[in-house]
């Protein structure tokens, strides 16, 4: 029940187990602040799905929840354009590489094991910082929430370089070279791995640059928004990997997930949870790690998506396909469109204050 053969994927999946896996990110989104993408892709993989269509259709979900969180920043006048407009060239920047990229590690055939290997390093080092993080704050608790870290060596000597540039709103002055350049390198693993990149960005910004976690988190929405837009439209141009009918459980799960996360995060507490999510992180690095070894050691083979043959599909997918391929910039930019409404009917729906 609820099985559908994808078009683009070539697969068959479960629509319902799609959208709770969209529910499931999205309450991680709306709870931490954070795109999810890092969970999203891994999860699809495990799922059945190919890689290279897990990264690329991912975007679209990103898009939707995005869209949510800064609808609602956007409401409480928390965006700070500039330091966004700083971030979302940056980010921009680092997508077209991304995509390049992604382009050439398809066409010489290793995304599969560079997005693994990459996922196990990534995530092995984000989920161990984070358990050291919520274990110390729950044992400590002594920094409120939202509070900026205490002032840190590194820190010291980001504020010494050169081409300052004061953020009134935020009441702090960085350096644009150290500030735009992570933004770039976010931005193009963020392309490459189909993540949004909230979960480097905000510790990033807060550790590096001091900035109190809120302003973090509502800055990194808003790139995550601008950049995975962009991506969602090259992908379907340039790749053909955007499976709108995988993606459409995706984003409407996101956008329930988005509003049971924000509810979550005002009766729970954030070092709990964190501890939670870094253990998360931290099996979904696991379960890559021990595929990487069975596929090295040759022990199992890996799945092939079929070749979908147009005739064998229903009349409304065989359209979608055509499509895709046809029309691939329209089709990637009423992807994007569709994610952009469904977030922001989402946040308007559900008043998310």
């Amino acid at each position: 029940m609820f099985d559908l053969l994808l078009p683009i994927a070539g697969v068959w999946i479960n629509l319902g187990a799609v959208a709770c896996v969209g529910l499931l990110i999205g309450f991680v989104s709306g709870l931490f602040g954070v795109g999810g993408g890092f969970l999203m892709t891994p999860i699809l993989i495990f799922l059945g799905v190919p890689p290279s269509i897990a990264v690329a259709t991912g975007s679209a979900q990103l898009v939707a929840s995005a869209t949510f969180s800064t609808t609602v920043a956007a409401r409480q006048r928390l965006i700070d354009p500039q330091l966004s407009a700083f971030l979302i060239g940056g980010a921009l920047t680092g997508t077209l590489i991304g995509i390049g990229v992604f382009n050439v590690l398809s066409r010489i055939g290793s995304l599969d094991i560079v997005v693994g290997v990459s996922y196990v390093v990534l995530l092995g080092i984000v989920g161990g910082l984070m358990l050291k993080e919520s274990v110390t704050a729950i044992r400590t608790r002594t920094i409120a929430h939202g509070q900026a870290p205490s002032e840190n060596s590194l820190q010291r000597w980001l504020s010494r370089l050169g081409f300052q540039y004061h953020f009134s709103n935020i009441g702090l002055s960085i350096s644009l070279a150290p500030l735009i350049g992570i933004s770039i390198i976010i931005g193009t693993i963020g392309t490459v791995l189909g993540v949004g990149g909230g979960f480097m960005f905000v510790p990033a910004l807060i550790y590096f640059f001091r900035l109190p976690t809120r302003s973090a988190v509502v800055a990194s929405q808003v790139q995550i928004l601008v950049t995975m837009v962009a991506a969602t439209i090259l992908h379907a141009v340039y790749n053909h990997a955007i499976d709108v009918v995988l993606a459409a459980p995706l984003i409407l799960g996101g956008v329930f997930g988005s509003h049971l996360g924000t509810l979550a995060a005002r009766i729970v507490s954030g070092a709990t949870f964190r501890l939670a999510l870094a253990l998360l992180i931290l099996m979904v690095a696991a379960r890559f790690l021990i595929g990487l070894i069975i596929a090295a050691l040759g022990l199992s083979e890996t799945a092939q998506p079929l070749q979908v043959s147009l005739s064998a599909l229903p009349a409304w997918e065989n359209w979608i396909a055509l499509q895709a391929s046809g029309n691939s910039a329209v089709y990637g930019l009423s992807t994007a469109c569709a994610a952009l409404m469904c977030g922001f009917l989402g946040a308007r729906l559900f008043g998310r204050v």
